[in-house]
């Protein structure tokens, strides 16, 4: 019999699902690959034409394949052999989209006879479980029956940021996504703007207001007022925590890290080599907290090991940098209070955190660049509403995503394991923490197309 597993979501996570299954699969199978866009290997984050948005890891570290280094930088020089790339530079986002593109393509025609991928080009809205098998029911009204499904989700929108009175992000002013546009709304280069969020979103919006030539102030907000450190090539750090002997509680672990970090540096390591270090062992020190430390770990260390983790390109920092000095680039602790919209602009209230004070800050566009939405539930997604009303999934503890085993395997509400739905990727950022990179997807991809031809 032919198998039929469906992938929904065509940007990195399950177009490389897709390709495992076309290498490995040894038996008749049909994989329907379900994307609304037009391109796969896109997602929102490669989906981005312009050449100041660059990876945020060099190319050299940026395989799809995890037992092929260099894969990617190869396929760099061969498409791009006019281009002077070496393992460090970071290149466009753009190219990483056409090299999935590329690559599963190149498995669709190396895959053995009767191993077909169908691309439908449409949007998933329902899946019901029947016996053996599950319905997707499209936006387009048809149907497919299939007997396994991953859910290659990627990342959502996020929240409008709460506020008394909400009726200003109605306004043609405010922008709810960074990304829910093809490009910003113009407005004069020389009038200010207000971003909120200081994460890796809102280093993209600046990037491209500097490319445009932007000469007027831009205003950033966030909790803690921080922006992610830069990447520098650095001496490796031998690993110093395993599971084992890793502090049970968050206070400790904070503790124990910086004390690793006082001794590096007495020796000459950057602090970057000693968190690259726990990369490995980050996922299992994650599973050996209690929910209440892991709880404690997101309500007060969660933004600063984000912005030590997750680094921006060194040539990214540095124009950063530039407009900082030529203070027209200014970066404040805070959360916004109230919006006062008028005709010619928008006055925005921000409580500072350190001083308490208030600050009143006049720009002409607010653009919304926080993180995507983990409580899945809050979420409007036709999908998962569906799958929630009907019992198949359910939030995992912390609400960061979905509740899922070791192998992908989905947890419905009754607690009970799905033989028929998987997922991977952000999905899974409540039970793996570490599960949003490029290296961590991959391997899941791998484990996960195995489990499904098994």
């Amino acid at each position: 019999m032919t198998q039929n597993i469906a992938i929904i979501g065509g940007g990195f996570s399950g177009v490389i699902v897709a390709i495992h299954l076309l290498q490995k699969a040894t038996y008749p199978l049909n994989i329907y690959l379900i994307e609304p866009r037009n391109k796969l290997g896109e997602g929102v984050a490669y989906s981005t034409a312009s050449d100041y948005h660059l990876l945020n890891v060099p190319a050299g570290k940026m395989s799809a394949f995890a037992d092929q280094h260099d894969h990617f930088l190869q396929w760099l020089n061969i498409h791009y052999p006019d281009q002077l790339i070496t393992s460090d530079t970071f290149v466009p986002r753009k190219f990483y989209g056409e090299y999935l593109r590329s690559i599963l393509q190149d498995a669709q025609q190396n895959a053995r006879a009767g191993v077909l991928l169908y691309r439908v080009l449409d949007e998933a809205i329902a899946i019901n479980k029947t016996t053996n098998d599950l319905i997707i029911t499209l936006k387009s009204g048809e149907q497919l029956s299939i007997n396994q499904s991953v859910l290659a989700l990627g990342n959502f929108p996020p929240q409008n940021p709460s506020i008394d009175n909400p009726s200003f992000y109605q306004s043609s002013r405010y922008v709810p996504w960074a990304w829910s546009e093809p490009q910003l709304p113009l407005i004069s280069t020389h009038e200010p703007l207000l971003l909120i969020g200081s994460g890796l979103t809102a280093i993209d919006i600046i990037a491209t207001l500097k490319s445009q030539n932007h000469q007027g102030k831009i205003y950033v907000v966030s909790r803690r007022g921080l922006f992610p450190q830069p990447h520098e090539k650095v001496e490796p750090f031998p690993p110093f925590l395993t599971p084992e002997s890793a502090p049970k509680t968050t206070r400790e672990l904070v503790y124990k890290i910086r004390e690793e970090i006082e001794k590096a540096d007495q020796k000459g390591y950057n602090w970057r080599a000693v968190i690259d270090s726990l990369r490995v062992e980050t996922q299992s020190i994650w599973n050996h907290l209690s929910p209440p430390e892991q709880s404690r770990f997101l309500r007060h260390v969660q933004p600063y090991w984000e912005v030590l983790r997750h680094r921006i390109a060194p040539n990214i920092h540095q124009q950063i940098q530039e407009l900082f000095n030529n203070q027209q680039l200014i970066l404040y602790a805070g959360r916004i209070l109230e919006y006062s919209e008028n005709y010619d602009g928008v006055d925005v209230i921000i409580r500072q955190r350190h001083n308490q004070e208030l600050l009143n800050l006049r720009v002409s566009l607010v653009i919304n660049c926080t993180n995507s939405v983990g409580d899945y539930q809050k979420l409007s997604s036709p999908l998962l509403v569906s799958l929630f009303k009907s019992g198949l999934i359910r939030s995992d503890p912390l609400n960061l995503g979905l509740d899922v085993t070791k192998t992908g395997a989905l947890i419905d509400q009754k607690g009970e394991i799905s033989q028929h739905l998987y997922t991977l990727g952000t999905v899974c950022k409540g039970c793996r923490w570490e599960t949003t990179a490029v290296r961590e997807i991959r391997e899941q991809a791998e484990n996960l197309a195995t489990e499904l031809l098994n």
